[in-house]
């Protein structure tokens, strides 16, 4: 298991997408087959797919681009 455990991504938004933030920076490295939402100071990044959401989470953490907390 990830050192995330199985609450990695914890957050679903109201209709059931798995949510995760991102530094406005990592616009141009979110693929196609994710829905991205321009909020402010931060990008809100949703997929149905937690496999997905996942695997971009990690990436962006490793660039430095995912909001955490």
């Amino acid at each position: 298991m990830s050192r995330h455990g199985a609450s990695f991504p914890g957050r679903r938004d109201p209709e059931g997408y798995y949510v995760i933030l991102a530094r406005k920076d990592a616009l141009e490295l979110i693929p196609k087959d994710l829905e991205v939402i321009p909020t402010g100071d931060y990008l809100m990044v949703r997929s149905k797919s937690r496999s997905r959401i996942v695997a971009f989470a990690k990436l962006l953490r490793r660039k430095g681009l995912l909001l955490e907390g």
